[in-house]
């Protein structure tokens, strides 16, 4: 059903948009401030004397279990065709008192059994089934890698001194734009 229902153009442009203002909200929001979101920011007694890149795994296991499965879950709205995997994950993270850079950290986590599950299907492709696939597959597998090993780096740099509003401006620019395109074709 997804695909054949949601996966047209009209819908996954409709998505994309709501994936633009979804973020734009969650960092309205995220500005207002909210006692959870100050609970988790709260720095605990010694955090100072940790390095900064032992903050954030400090902060980020101080989650509930139901706070990190919530986070998680999040993730099951990117089945739908235009909405961020990421956007939404740090989305859910910002809502349940992370800030940018730990939201973007928790997302990365979130996404191992995603890269897990992408590995298990390769040992297939490099059999018969992958027959003229091996270079394309290769070259894809080497991008995905380098791709995940710089942005969750890129992201918490960028999240420093920056917001949501450029995604979300472009989100919904495209999928605007998109569904103004595909209406009327």
């Amino acid at each position: 059903m997804f695909r054949t229902t949601l996966g047209r153009h009209v819908p996954t442009a409709i998505f994309f948009a709501l994936n633009g203002i979804a973020l734009f909200v969650t960092e309205q929001l995220r500005r207002g401030g909210t006692a959870r979101r100050r609970a988790v920011a709260v720095a605990a007694p010694g955090e100072e004397q940790l390095s900064a890149e032992e903050q954030p795994d400090l902060r980020i296991t101080r989650l509930t279990m139901r706070q990190a499965v919530t986070i998680g879950a999040a993730q099951i709205l990117a089945l739908l065709p235009g909405i961020s995997r990421t956007g939404s994950t740090i989305s859910a993270g910002i809502f349940k008192g992370l800030n940018h850079e730990d939201s973007v950290r928790c997302a990365f986590l979130h996404a191992a059994p995603v890269i897990g599950d992408a590995l298990l299907k390769l040992p297939p492709l490099l059999g018969a089934l992958g027959n003229g696939l091996r270079g394309p597959l290769l070259a894809g597998s080497v991008a995905a890698f380098v791709t995940a090993y710089l942005a969750p780096r890129y992201l918490a740099r960028y999240f420093e001194h920056r917001a949501l509003i450029p995604f979300a401006i472009c989100c919904s620019v495209v999928g605007l734009g998109s569904l103004a395109y595909f209406a009327v074709a």
